[in-house]
């Protein structure tokens, strides 16, 4: 089953963004908003992995903007 989790771009440093996936309480960073969102893809699907593997309950993905 898909999900699609939100996160929270902000602007970093020079070139660099940070994304904040508040369902997993994880951040993550790249080099232009591109590579953020594919990081945040990654740290995703790692966190994801780890905690299937640990039989633990993936997060409802939950609507934090606009509510």
């Amino acid at each position: 089953m898909k999900r699609a989790y939100p996160i929270i771009l902000s602007k970093g440093s020079s070139d660099r963004y940070v994304v904040y996936i508040p369902d997993f309480r994880i951040n993550t960073e790249g080099v232009g908003a591109n590579k953020a969102v594919e990081m945040a893809r990654d740290a995703i699907g790692i966190v994801g992995i780890d905690m299937e593997d640990g039989n633990e309950k993936l997060p409802e993905p939950a609507l934090h903007a606009g509510t």
